[in-house]
């Protein structure tokens, strides 16, 4: 069976980047990134919830932390170019 890219999530997550980076440009308060970390949280267990159900439990905690580890890494990160393109850094 070919496993085939899902669209979808692709899009799912390059939009919560671009609300990271918009908010960060326009100098949005820093708990707005920890209210976009968190929706995008939420979008990122429901959006891979079939393949995280086919886990055992303790590779779906350790696949799970690192992945939203990097998850809120990588969006903080585009606040802060946010910050910086924005002039306010």
């Amino acid at each position: 069976m070919r496993r085939t890219p899902n669209i979808r999530t692709a899009g799912v997550d390059l939009a919560f980047l671009l609300i990271a980076h918009i908010a960060g440009w326009l100098d949005a308060p820093l708990w707005s990134v920890g209210a976009i970390i968190a929706a995008a949280i939420g979008a990122w267990w429901w959006t891979r919830r079939n393949a995280l159900g086919q886990m055992t439990p303790a590779r779906r905690l350790i696949q799970s932390a690192i992945a939203l580890t990097m998850l809120a890494g990588v969006l903080a990160l585009f606040y802060w170019i946010g910050l910086t393109f924005g002039g306010h850094i």
